[in-house]
């Protein structure tokens, strides 16, 4: 689980009983930041939106007023693939068979007059679901094992799988396996449609079949199933983590976990909560209006502040003013700019002590060039 982070705005609140991970399995941006916008577990993964994902057991979600568009991918979780049975019914041959894969959904809860979401993430017991509390649960199918010869019924309604043939791969229109070959699993935009979605260009792929000792192929590739490892057919590999895929099957004993189905996986995006872009004058003239933005994008550089006696020299973004601001770069939190000053000297031979300068300012000696004191101390007394 991921620690909560102190942050300076509460005016979001996501809660998780179990199971909270913001690692959005596959697909989380490379920007991808914590933020004051997103709560204490969200992450914002673009401008004015977060991610929270949930891996594991029954989470609840806290519904704010600033979630003005709010909603839910769902994956069923992979059913498993079959070992290797000479002895046993149905598989008295040896053949092993590959495990369907899980549903794939994206629910709008934008509106939504419920305080909170109620989340069960699928597993190999469980039917993931989601609901506000006001309309009906929301599920999701999980995949079928391969462990009869007519298979379970995979998220999309289709067997798991016959022995020696791979699974089928998740809901929402996925191809039927064939052969060894595991089914197409789901792309996620190809479930949420509008534009409008915030799931819209996300091209993670879930729930693909598994695999049969045939080397068939897992899904499509990036699908998220498991199966054999090579064309020796002797070894599998496990489906993603979490990404609702079937296990494979071969024809040779295999650990258990190689062969599990995945594990589905709840994604909640929010739009973010607005922050603010704070100025500190440090001590000299009057500080700039602070600026409320939509979190991850850049804030307006304002008009130079005036003092008298010292010259501006810049906006830095920490107070002991080592790092320069970058009024091009995104703000992906609440933040304070603070101001540099400079002192103009009379050339004395020798630098002032640093304890008599004004705090946050620098001395600018006369034909000596810029002398920097870090110093934050206020002016000496007596």
């Amino acid at each position: 689980m991921k620690p909560a982070v102190r942050r300076t705005s509460t005016a979001l609140a996501a809660v998780a009983t179990v199971g909270v991970s913001t690692l959005f399995m596959g697909a989380v941006p490379a920007n991808a930041v914590a933020s004051d916008a997103c709560g204490p577990e969200g992450d914002l993964i673009s401008a004015g939106v977060c991610e929270q994902v949930f891996t594991t057991g029954s989470p609840t979600f806290t519904v704010e007023p600033t979630m003005t568009k709010l909603e839910v991918l769902l994956v069923g979780a992979g059913g498993d693939g079959s070992e290797d049975s000479t002895t046993t019914e149905p598989n008295s041959n040896g053949y092993a068979g590959a495990g369907g894969g899980g549903d794939v959904q994206v629910v709008d809860f934008s509106g939504t007059t419920g305080s909170q979401l109620n989340i069960t993430v699928a597993n190999h017991a469980d039917t993931g679901s989601v609901t506000d509390g006001v309309t009906a649960p929301h599920t999701v199918g999980s995949g079928g094992d391969s462990n009869e010869i007519a298979g379970g019924v995979s998220g999309s309604g289709r067997s798991g799988s016959f022995f020696n043939e791979g699974g089928n791969g998740g809901g929402g229109g996925a191809t039927d396996a064939s052969g060894a070959n595991g089914g197409d699993g789901i792309v996620v935009s190809d479930v949420a449609t509008d534009p409008a979605s915030l799931f819209h260009t996300d091209t993670t792929c879930y729930g693909g079949g598994g695999a049969a000792s045939q080397l068939g192929v897992q899904g499509i590739p990036g699908c998220a199933a498991g199966g054999p490892t090579d064309d020796t057919g002797t070894a599998l590999v496990a489906p993603r983590v979490n990404g609702g895929g079937g296990g494979g099957g071969i024809n040779v004993a295999d650990p258990d976990n190689l062969r599990a189905g995945a594990a589905g996986v709840v994604v909640v995006r929010y739009t973010a909560a607005p922050i603010t872009l704070n100025f500190s004058a440090n001590g000299h003239g009057v500080a700039p209006a602070s600026e409320t933005l939509v979190a991850g994008t850049p804030g307006t550089q304002p008009a130079d502040p005036t003092a008298a006696g010292v010259e501006f020299l810049g906006w830095f973004t920490d107070a002991s003013l080592t790092t320069r601001a970058d009024f091009s770069a995104p703000v992906n939190a609440t933040t304070t700019y603070f101001a540099s000053w400079s002192l103009a000297l009379a050339a004395t031979g020798g630098a002032p002590d640093p304890a008599l300068l004004p705090i946050g300012v620098t001395a600018l000696i006369a034909g000596a060039g810029l002398v920097v004191f870090a110093s934050r101390r206020r002016r000496a007394q007596g």
